[in-house]
């Protein structure tokens, strides 16, 4: 057949095509229209809003927004708007400017945040001048300042000048300022926020970490309640449950570093979970921010891209939580139908969807015109970007005309209506600008319904001159909400009655699970190649080709985290890793980098527990039918941890993807499983870690590790062929290049991996201690290199494509991945990712495409199968036996090679500082709760309780508790740490000869770890 005829069909099917008519584009209507032609809507309430100078249309303005909270634009002022339409400014912003407005529940107060003097600062940096909370009294305008610029840095992390801030020779300060943000007033009396002013740096992107707190109504009794927030924390929003909802930056390990999820938190800290997940797959992911609960019940959450948009995107809306008895989220398969499509914009006449996985049970899209995702809003007259004209890279005219524009900050009303911002036109460009630029004016959304053009807005102001946003009805939350004031939820007792095993005032928490087997950790949520619905055209079944040149799969970087092919018989233990938060020295001694890992985290081992349990031989099963996997630990309270699943051998089968924390006294073991978001769950309860005769593990004394069976010093049975053990070292593990790594690859690898005697043994050279001077790296030794950042493909062996793709460090490390990583299995001696060296092509000439084979037999060179390349597992274990035997080189031992995959799976830490600020740095401050007295109103106090932990110790010195008012025959002033006895482990008491009585008084406890770390409590109270 010839050439031209075998086109012919496809011709005859591009003519058809072509013939089809193609139904236009209805055009949107663009002009909401004045909130008073509406008869059925009703403004009869004052408005505070935010009102920010434009500067035209044709330069940008700066907002707030996740990928720069803590910058904007000078000049913002606070507005109150009457429902004639009159106005006054409440706060001149001037050279600063107002943010993140609340209503008091009394609607009598407006809470707000304010940028003193935005001079100097940057969207990077934010200012030098910080930001702090304000209320104001709407009718007195009488003000109350709630915070200060005080920052509460590790102490034993840095040589500080006095005061933090000013530079001092040879002292660690801080340029920036303390930017006390996002004030959400909780019943009670209490205010959530959010704060940098632990000064510590995310791991991530973002400048200062922000981490939730909670404060009197005063400014008293500040508590971080966040210790989970190593990526970030934004605008808590209390919802009628009492719960707050709140932005979390979700990017542990080498997840992107702008998914921003949804969770809720009870205001103590305790019960904190997902709302919305961070795992809106693709190559530019959105964040959910800007958040509100309708009169209705439901939860209303802004999507958006970052940096790009100021902050608008699009609306979602969804229950607050799932019906009783069915699983709140869809499944990890995002096609799946119970993730619903959302729209967000059109493309032509076709709406623009997307479907996320593990959707929250109900949601659906409110503003269906605004765009969510990354570019400029859509045109209103429907028309598209065409493509070039065919046969030439010439466009074809570019379509013009009014955009839609995009919404942001939403904001319950009455009645359940919905105020929020919306610019037309493009909105988008980020620090530059799209003409026109953005021009936001507040509009009303009608009874909660969806939209699909913003002519169905109602506007109650725009003004050109200005971008008006932050709106906030000021009225009292019963006529949003029908009640006085949200649930108000209790505060955890801490007072023993919980678990034998944390007896009243301790440090610690509980945490478990029912189930490891129960799981939906794997990618897109559909194992692929089991069934005909779901094919594996490469064979990798979404878990990741080994160095493909085409885009990475979501694995590892978006949602699931697998590694390697396995099956439940795989799992044998998991790993529990302490996160220690970074301490920012951005000037003075030991300022910058210092240390490497894959993900820049510190992270440490708090345990390795064992979940095969056995009776007579025989593994007792859990309600599902499945072998009981369930644990329960006890670990340290008020510390950022994950899970890593691991197998016999350590390794890591699967990691969680976000921080977990437990407070003092909490016990969190209701999952129902691992990551089972869809299924319903296994009760706790129900498996044998609940039983009395269950052994909890204690990892607040000591550190349990897997190891084989030789090393065993726990006397029990582990796995069913009794081949593995378990040993506890004394405190926290953590592996690291230059103590634990250079001295394996020195004593077993070095004298056959060296260039000193012509080409290295595998063209791997691991004695190179001079630092490399590359373009990606100029602080680390060769050897480091070679194994753990050559991605670049620099040195020895070359891949197929250009470089060795991520998550490939090098040729030889997969990051977080020892089953999949060449290391691993030369030093094991196999193959150790589930799959076989007969599953993919590999070359036999390392880097030459040309020499591809599988299974003995030639593969064709082509972009397919060089795609599709693997690594074999060849020749012998290393070190070689011979060389062993002939004493070149000592063998390794059963813990050098777990020390590998340890190193491996925690990301290839290096220390940079070896002076005590890099990796081995004690950055963890010491967990410290206060018992007794609670902060606020208690009765006739019998005693002082106090609970207070370290990973690597405290420092007995360093403990002080001191009260204004006389205690017990001590004087006001007077330390009574000395008088303290032990209650516990880590528990200290102080019995009262007398029952105190005071109608305030203000107890101040400190205590400080060897490092120098010092945790404080101030806590304000009555008695009477």
């Amino acid at each position: 057949m010839s050439r031209l005829a075998a086109l012919l069909p496809l011709a005859a099917l591009a003519s058809a095509a072509i013939a089809q008519p193609v139904a236009a584009p209805r055009p949107l209507d663009i002009s909401p229209k004045p909130v008073a032609t509406d008869p059925a809507v009703r403004i009869d309430y004052d408005i505070v809003y935010v009102r920010m100078p434009r500067k035209g249309d044709a330069v940008g303005t700066s907002w707030a927004e996740i990928a720069n909270p803590t910058y904007t634009d000078p000049g913002a002022d606070l507005m109150l708007l009457h429902p004639d339409g009159t106005e006054e400014v409440l706060v001149p912003g001037g050279k600063g400017a107002v943010t993140d407005p609340v209503i008091s529940f009394d609607g009598e107060w407006v809470y707000y945040a304010l940028f003193h003097d935005l001079a100097g600062g940057s969207h990077t940096q934010g200012p030098p001048a910080g930001a702090d909370i304000y209320k104001l009294h709407l009718k007195t305008r009488e003000s109350r300042r709630l915070t200060t610029q005080t920052f509460t840095p590790n102490l034993g992390a840095g040589a500080w000048s006095k005061d933090f801030r000013t530079a001092e020779p040879a002292k660690n300060s801080i340029p920036y300022g303390v930017f006390n943000l996002g004030p959400c007033p909780l019943p009670g009396g209490k205010v959530m926020f959010t704060s940098n002013r632990n000064a510590f740096k995310p791991p991530k992107r973002l400048p200062h970490l922000m981490q939730l707190f909670v404060m009197d109504d005063d400014g008293t009794n500040v508590e971080c309640v966040g210790h989970l927030n190593l990526g970030g924390a934004l605008h808590p929003t209390v919802l009628q449950d009492g719960r707050v909802m709140f932005s979390s930056l979700e990017s542990q390990g080498l997840r992107h570093s702008i998914l921003w999820g949804l969770w809720t938190i009870h205001p103590d800290g305790t019960n904190w979970g997902p709302m919305v997940s961070a795992f809106n797959p693709g190559p530019n992911p959105t964040a959910y921010h800007f958040q509100t609960q309708l009169s209705d019940g439901r939860v209303v959450a802004e999507e958006y891209y970052n940096q790009t948009s100021n902050g608008f995107g699009s609306l979602v809306v969804f229950p607050p939580g799932p019906p009783a008895g069915q699983p709140p989220f869809g499944p990890g398969y995002a096609d799946d139908p119970r993730n619903p499509a959302l729209q967000h914009g059109r493309e032509g006449a076709t709406p623009r969807t997307r479907r996320l996985p593990f959707s929250p049970v109900g949601i659906a899209s409110l503003t269906r015109f605004a765009r969510a995702d990354e570019g400029p809003a859509d045109f209103a007259s429907g028309a598209m970007a065409p493509a070039p004209i065919p046969g030439t890279i010439r466009p074809r005219q570019q379509p013009t005309g009014p955009r839609v524009g995009k919404v942001t900050h939403p904001s319950a009303a009455p009645k359940n209506h919905l105020l929020l911002a919306w610019s037309p036109g493009p909105v988008n460009g980020g620090y530059t600008v799209h003409v026109p630029a953005v021009d936001s004016g507040i509009y009303l959304l009608k009874d909660g319904k969806a939209i699909d053009e913003p002519g169905r807005l109602l506007k109650i102001k725009d003004d050109p001159r200005y971008n008006e946003h932050w709106p906030r009805a000021v009225v009292p939350y019963s006529a949003v909400h029908g009640v006085k004031e949200p649930a108000r939820l209790p505060t955890l007792a801490n007072d023993g009655k919980l678990s034998k095993h944390l007896p009243a005032g301790t440090p610690f928490g509980l945490v478990g699970t029912s189930s490891l087997l129960k799981r939906e950790s794997y990618p897109n949520g559909v194992v692929k190649g089991v069934t005909a619905a779901a094919p594996d055209a490469t064979g990798y079944a979404d878990l990741g080709a080994f160095n493909s040149a085409e885009l990475p799969s979501g694995n590892w970087f978006n949602q699931g985290a697998d590694a390697g092919r396995y099956s439940n018989a795989d799992v044998h233990a998991v790993r529990i890793l302490m996160m220690e938060p970074m301490t920012d020295r951005p000037v003075g001694p030991a300022s910058g980098r210092t240390f490497r890992s894959h993900a820049t985290e510190r992270l440490r081992i708090l345990g390795e527990i064992p979940v095969r349990k056995f009776t007579d031989g025989k593994e007792p099963l859990d309600p599902d039918g499945n072998p009981d996997t369930s644990f329960l630990a006890r670990i340290p309270a008020d510390v950022g941890f994950t899970f890593q699943t691991i197998d016999r051998h350590g390794m890591v089968l699967n990691m969680a993807q976000t921080w977990h924390q437990v407070r003092p006294g909490e016990i969190r073991n209701d999952c129902g499983g691992c990551h089972a978001h869809s299924q319903k769950p296994t009760l706790f309860e129900t498996t044998a870690a609940a039983r009395p005769d269950y052994d909890v593990f204690d990892l607040t004394r000591g550190t349990p590790l897997v190891t084989t069976r030789a090393n065993d010093s726990s006397g029990k049975r582990w796995d069913d062929k009794a081949e593995t053990g378990l040993k506890t070292a004394a405190g926290v593990v953590d592996v690291e290049y230059f103590r634990d790594i250079k001295p394996i690859l020195d004593r077993s690898c070095a004298a056959c991996h060296t260039s000193k005697a012509g080409k290295a043994a595998g063209n791997l050279v691991l004695d190179d201690a001079r630092t490399v001077n590359l373009p990606d790296c100029d602080d680390v030794p060769g050897t480091y290199y070679r194994l753990a950042m050559d991605g670049a493909a620099r040195f020895g062996h070359k891949p197929l494509t250009e470089s060795w793709r991520l998550p490939n460090a090098s040729r030889y490390v997969r990051m977080f991945q020892s089953r999949r990583s060449l290391l691993a299995w030369k030093v094991f001696g196999r193959r150790l990712d589930g799959w076989s060296n007969d599953d993919f092509p590999t070359e036999t000439e390392p880097g030459n495409a040309r020499t591809l084979s599988l299974k003995g037999e030639p593969v064709t060179n082509t972009v397919a199968n060089r795609n599709r390349a693997d690594l074999d597992y060849v020749g012998s274990v290393m070190p070689p036996p011979d060389a062993v035997k002939a004493g070149k080189v000592k063998g390794l031992t059963d813990e050098d090679r777990l020390t590998l995959v340890r190193w491996i799976d925690l990301g290839c830490p290096i220390d940079l500082d070896r002076k005590g600020r890099g990796w081995l740095a004690d950055d963890q401050r010491p967990t410290l709760t206060v018992a007794q007295p609670r902060a606020g109103a208690n009765p006739p106090l019998t005693r002082l309780l106090i609970g207070a932990h370290d990973t690597v110790g405290l420092d007995a010195t360093g403990f002080t508790v001191t009260a204004d008012v006389a205690i017990d025959g001590s004087a006001a002033g007077t330390n009574l740490a000395p008088r303290f006895r032990p209650a516990g482990p880590g528990v200290w008491e102080l019995p009262l000869a007398a029952p105190l009585t005071t109608p305030r008084a203000v107890l101040t406890v400190a205590v400080r770890d060897r490092a120098g770390n010092v945790t404080r409590a101030e806590r304000v109270f009555s008695a009477q």
